[in-house]
């Protein structure tokens, strides 16, 4: 039998979902493909990967295709701290003025259009990356901030504002931001619904997992980042990994706002692949019963 190929982000963020299977719960039926968000979203549309951790935008543009798996998403409810737009101005005065935003993340890229548009404010957005401040091209008015860079400079102290996109976007809605999603293509789901449902209860249960050793989380990122045990429990602690009824409409507004302002070219609702209800007395199996080849 052929084994599945399934997609992980090869950030921290996914370190919770992914604990139980990095520690001893992968069945052998599974191939696990790490490669940053862009390349994934790539290969999921492609077929190269049948389901994958991907950013919200990137479910939105191909919602066509693919289906939420339940329960699963990278998350906030407040502040993110880990993604950040440092301004020497207010971001209502950035009218016209020179931004840079990251190409790494699309979906924060979009949240920061929003959060400006809302404001009343178009400034000009350059491509580029900020991970210090000397980073700042002179001109350059603002710059957003994701990842590890966020996490260890003291932007507060090096910029006159400093603006947490997970806070504002909750300030502005009253609502979680969902980062990123766990989407699954539609043809697969036809071709082996069960498959699909066992592999909604790996997740679970792997995040259940996680949930339950935030210490060795900690341990295993700082040993992989070098980032304190400190910055990285105050992170994690921050981190939503569920999908809730409240995270379901923060999504559902976030798309509603990308097609009102003409970043979406059409409306979007969340679909969902399984309505697969997690039974802890279940053991998960680690072959599959009938096998059979998942070609894409």
């Amino acid at each position: 039998m052929s084994k599945i190929p399934i997609g992980r982000i090869s950030y921290i963020n996914v370190s919770p979902v992914y604990h139980g299977i990095d520690h001893g719960d992968c069945p052998a039926w599974l191939s696990m493909v790490t490669e940053p968000p862009a390349t994934l979203n790539t290969m999921l549309r492609d077929g190269e990967v049948v389901m994958s951790p991907v950013s919200s935008v990137a479910y939105a543009r191909n919602a066509d295709q693919w289906l939420l798996l339940p329960d699963l998403s990278i998350a906030c409810d407040g502040k993110v701290l880990s993604v950040l737009f440092v301004s020497h101005t207010p971001m209502e005065e950035l009218d016209g003025q020179r931004v840079i935003v990251t190409e790494e993340s699309a979906t924060s890229v979009e949240l920061l259009r929003i959060l400006l548009r809302e404001k009343g404010v178009r400034p000009e957005i350059q491509p580029g990356r900020v991970h210090t401040p000397s980073d700042l091209p002179e001109g350059v008015k603002g710059a957003l901030v994701i990842g590890d860079s966020a996490l260890l400079t003291d932007w507060q102290g090096q910029f006159p504002y400093v603006y947490d996109l997970g806070l504002e976007w909750k300030k502005m809605t009253g609502l979680p931001f969902v980062f990123a999603v766990w989407a699954i293509r539609k043809d697969f789901c036809a071709m082996a619904p069960a498959v699909v449902d066992r592999l909604v209860e790996l997740f679970h249960r792997s995040r259940a997992r996680g949930l339950s050793d935030m210490p060795g989380i900690v341990a295993d990122t700082h040993a992989k980042t070098g980032l304190s045990d400190e910055v990285l429990t105050r992170y994690f602690n921050h981190l939503v990994v569920s999908l809730g009824e409240a995270e379901i409409k923060g999504l559902s507004l976030y798309f509603e706002q990308l097609y009102r302002y003409g970043l979406l070219p059409k409306k979007v609702v969340p679909a969902f692949a399984s309505s697969f209800d997690i039974l802890p007395s279940r053991e998960f199996p680690h072959s599959i019963p009938h096998p059979r080849a998942f070609a894409v």
